[in-house]
């Protein structure tokens, strides 16, 4: 059978700014703080085809698409036809959401291709994600900056896990999503030898270093509560930057910078700080990651980029790439192929 790319999905990435209460005492667990961003992301082509079909993209992201189709087929309880072409990927284990945000994009076109026509939200709800953090799966369906509530220890989950092994725990309640402020851009450094945790990695990393103290799960809420969202309603970047700056040496994050594999990164984090026009620095997820945050009536794109990649290279930082982006504020987008 001939096959006709009709239909083309795009998704966000995602910052993940930090898990909240890895506590738990008060009855909750998880809750996380995170923004989307445009880039980068999952871009795909796809059409009818009388059987599986995977194109463009390297070898790994092939498989990658080819065990995510059928694991959609599982999940809508349908036979898939389909054939998907590869435009854009984003970089697996960065701490960009990329397993989640594959997942949703292959899950709705190929509801959309066999009339299925779920809605993102139910997408959401049936992809098995969201078992410890909310915002991949929101920042997909709605995109913008997200807060979310976590999951009840008694109803939900009642253990600390990655979502990998939380898929029953459902996903928590969004409490806050707001627009980014489009003036304001974003950096990334990601780096290219290195990844974040993942798979047994993470669980036994979770599992060794939980309950945290409550006092730091305290400390992060009063940082998110009483200084970074203010900041952000306030369009203060100079105090938003500095919150995210503030929850790297607190509560759940900071265990993160202290994990030997992230060692390299602190000349990153040096750099950030010392680039003129950036505003804070944060890791983001499990890594490897870093962002923050510049003012585009402020400093160019060209000039951010030039400024940190001066830094980098002063402070020896291992190798990488810097991408100046912007907030996603819709999600995902599905349209024809013109």
């Amino acid at each position: 059978m001939c096959s006709t790319l009709t239909h083309r999905i795009s998704t966000p990435s995602r910052l993940h700014f930090t898990l909240i209460d890895m506590n738990g005492e008060i009855g909750r667990i998880d809750g996380s703080l995170g923004l989307a961003t445009q880039d980068p992301g999952v871009l795909l082509e796809f059409g009818p085809h009388g059987r599986t079909v995977v194109r463009g993209g390297s070898p790994a992201e092939r498989e990658l698409i080819l065990a995510e189709i059928a694991a959609a087929g599982e999940i809508l309880d349908v036979e898939p036809g389909i054939e998907i072409l590869i435009r854009q990927m984003i970089p697996p284990h960065q701490g960009l959401g990329a397993g989640t945000q594959t997942r949703l994009a292959v899950l709705s076109a190929l509801s959309h291709q066999l009339g299925l026509n779920h809605s993102p939200r139910e997408i959401g709800a049936m992809s098995t994600r969201g078992g410890t953090s909310g915002i991949g799966i929101n920042a997909f369906r709605c995109g913008g900056i997200l807060l979310d509530g976590g999951h009840s220890v008694r109803e939900q989950k009642g253990a600390f896990a990655p979502s990998h092994f939380a898929t029953k725990a459902g996903q928590p309640p969004l409490l806050m999503r707001n627009d980014f402020p489009t003036n304001w851009g974003i950096a990334l450094f990601i780096p290219s030898g290195q990844r974040g945790l993942s798979g047994r990695d993470e669980l036994d990393f979770m599992r060794a270093n939980t309950p945290i103290p409550l006092e730091e799960v305290q400390s992060t809420c009063h940082i998110i509560l009483m200084r970074l969202l203010p900041a952000l309603r306030e369009l203060d970047l100079e105090t938003f930057g500095s919150s995210v700056s503030a929850l790297q040496d607190v509560g759940w994050k900071r265990r993160h910078w202290t994990r030997p594999d992230i060692e390299p990164l602190r000349s990153v984090r040096f750099a950030f700080d010392a680039t003129a026009g950036i505003q804070g620095c944060g890791l983001s997820s499990t890594g490897t990651t870093v962002f923050g945050f510049f003012d585009r009536a402020k400093v160019s794109d060209d000039e951010l980029t030039a400024g940190l990649r001066r830094e980098l290279s002063d402070r020896k930082a291992i190798p990488g790439r810097v991408v100046c982006t912007r907030a996603n504020n819709s999600g995902m987008h599905l349209s024809a192929v013109a």
